[in-house]
């Protein structure tokens, strides 16, 4: 049996594939960016493998005698830092993983592309037949996902490659060790950092269900097929919501859309003096004002892909972050954490 590669391996669903892929009795070979230190994959029994993704010849080399490789390294952002180091890594690290799979016959490829990927309808429901189209794709990031997903589409339709790709929406629960986007929402909001809060919401699924279903993507998946991973809608209030029923923490007031629309531009701006990571971006807004809802009847009915429910993700995600201090960030003096609502499922895949 062939190894499986993981590149992306130390972000937050590279952990968790990694953990799942070991419980199976994988064998697992981790790429990971020069520099990195590869926390989170302390103690595993795994190759580890130090390779840009942007290399061709570094990733053949790392790929070799591979049965599968998972494709999840990219920068995912909604601001404008790092836009040529994003599209260099997102649709760059791609070619150069399709050339390796290529050359070194990789029986199939998994490419963890973004819902952010697909075009967006007008109205009604999105789901994998919308297509990618970087040029109608939102934000510097939807554009290099798009860009990349269609390279690896159209090589698995020519031929060249069995590759799949799964498309998550927003991923959220514990084992985020470099601290995501959402993840700092979450310490900020516990914080008192987060002074208000968009009107709209986003569909998010638990960062164990993608693992879950990335894998059987991997088993099951059609060549050439794209499958939405996702759960349920909430509102930023609800998911506010939530923090407050953990750490007693203010739910910030909405800000209408208008004003958000109105501000998320100097506040997006403003990053590069502050060197802050900025919330409110004009793609920001976009993606949580869109008139559309996501669908991934695809991925239950030819994957089998069941995913649960999205607060109990969430609580997990805060007692995580509370043990672990992610980012070198510990919660506010006197914050203790409430039981859980919901106990964790039956099954669920967890380092």
């Amino acid at each position: 049996m062939g190894c499986d590669v993981v590149t992306g391996a130390t972000g937050h669903l590279g952990n968790v594939l990694i953990h799942e892929l070991r419980r199976q009795g994988r064998e697992v070979r981790a790429v990971i960016q020069p520099g990195d230190d590869g926390d989170g994959l302390e103690g595993l029994d795994l190759q580890r493998v130090e390779a840009d993704v942007r290399d061709v010849d570094a990733m053949t080399r790392a790929v070799t005698g591979a049965e599968r490789v998972f494709h999840l390294a990219g920068i995912v952002s909604i601001t404008r830092a790092q836009r040529q180091r994003m599209h260099d890594v997102n649709v760059g690290g791609t070619r150069a993983v399709l050339a390796a799979c290529r050359a070194q016959g990789v029986q199939r490829l998994v490419h963890m592309g973004s819902v952010h990927a697909l075009t967006e309808p007008a109205h009604g429901v999105l789901d994998e037949t919308s297509g990618f189209d970087p040029r109608l794709a939102a934000g510097l990031y939807g554009k290099t996902k798009a860009e990349a997903c269609a390279e690896v589409q159209r090589a698995a339709r020519a031929g060249e490659v069995d590759a799949v790709l799964v498309l998550p929406t927003g991923v959220v629960g514990p084992f985020d060790v470099r601290l995501s986007e959402v993840g700092q929402l979450l310490l900020d909001l516990e914080a008192g950092k987060v002074p208000f809060l968009l009107a709209g919401g986003h569909d998010w699924v638990d960062v164990r269900d993608v693992a879950r279903g990335t894998l059987l993507a991997a088993q099951l998946g059609r060549t050439g097929e794209a499958y939405l991973l996702g759960s349920e809608r909430l509102t930023l209030r609800e998911l506010a919501t939530v923090v407050h029923e953990e750490t007693g923490a203010r739910v910030p007031a909405v800000l209408p859309m208008w004003l958000a629309t109105t501000l998320a531009v100097p506040v997006s701006w403003s990053e590069t003096f502050t060197r802050r990571r900025a919330l409110l971006t004009p793609y920001a807004v976009h993606a949580l004002s869109v008139p559309f809802t996501v669908s991934h009847e695809k991925a239950t009915r030819e994957l089998g892909f069941s995913p649960g429910p999205v607060r109990p993700a969430l609580r997990d995600a805060l007692r995580w972050l509370h043990e672990n201090a992610a980012g070198r960030r510990v919660p506010g003096p006197g914050r203790t954490l409430r039981p859980a609502v919901t106990p964790r499922r039956a099954g669920a895949s967890a380092p």
